[in-house]
């Protein structure tokens, strides 16, 4: 049975790869220190995720910092040679974003650190995270990154939870119209994932994580709970 949509899970090690690729991801986000929304993986971390792959591969944040998603010059140099590692360590896409003082995305700067990744491999696909959630209007920015060569959207429409945020995600479908595939994530429950996929997102992004020792691990059983709600509506052939 062919699968509508995607179900992302962040990585923040090998043992998190591989209890959420066992459990059903079909693909995952590697990043580090996750409780301050992640930063970009160091090389021994992101090598350890690379080896549990799945189907849809491993896409890594780009992020030099916790923080604003405005950068400075040294800030964007930092990530254009963070994407150039990334990129010859062999993951499949870079998630990133950048924001103007105006709120709004910095289309030159997304380009930059797209293009420091894509010179190594011309294959990477482009995530812009959810810095578009932190700008003065989601929908408007969207329509914005139409040409620039995104592949596709991480976001909550713009509010804490994509739960909140369904009415702007939807709108953020039509305005895409098949140009960038919208991926919802960001406080996102079980239950939200019936009306996403009703609104047209392409994937969802959940962390599954539960506290251990202090850390944020995968949840095996989360995951697994995740991908039969996805299977579930697909088989019940809910109009995606």
């Amino acid at each position: 049975m062919a699968r509508t949509a995607v179900l992302e899970i962040v990585a923040t090690s090998a043992q998190c790869a591989q209890r959420a690729t066992a459990a059903g991801a079909d693909r995952l986000e590697a990043c580090e220190v996750l409780e301050l929304g992640g930063i970009t993986p160091g090389p021994e971390v992101l090598d350890g995720i690379l080896g549990h792959r799945p189907a849809l591969g491993v896409h890594a944040l780009l992020r030099s910092r916790p923080g604003d998603f405005v950068y400075s010059e040294e800030e964007l140099r930092v990530m254009e040679r963070q994407a150039r590692r990334l990129a010859r360590a062999g993951v499949d896409g870079l998630v990133l974003g950048t924001l103007d003082n105006s709120a709004s995305v910095d289309l030159v700067a997304v380009s930059r650190l797209a293009y420091a990744g894509l010179e190594v491999n011309p294959h990477l696909e482009i995530t812009l995270h959810r810095a578009i959630d932190a700008s003065a209007d989601p929908v408007a920015c969207l329509a914005q990154i139409l040409g620039l060569g995104v592949h596709r959207v991480l976001t909550s429409g713009g509010r804490e939870t994509a739960g909140e945020g369904l009415r702007a995600i939807t709108q953020m479908v039509q305005v895409a119209n098949g140009g960038i595939q919208i991926m919802a994530g960001g406080g996102l429950r079980a239950a939200d994932i019936k009306p996403m996929l009703q609104a047209g997102v392409s994937a969802v992004h959940f962390s599954a994580k539960k506290h251990h020792a202090g850390t944020l691990k995968v949840s095996r059983t989360q995951v697994q709970q995740l991908r039969s709600a996805l299977d579930t509506l697909n088989e019940q052939g809910q109009d995606l």
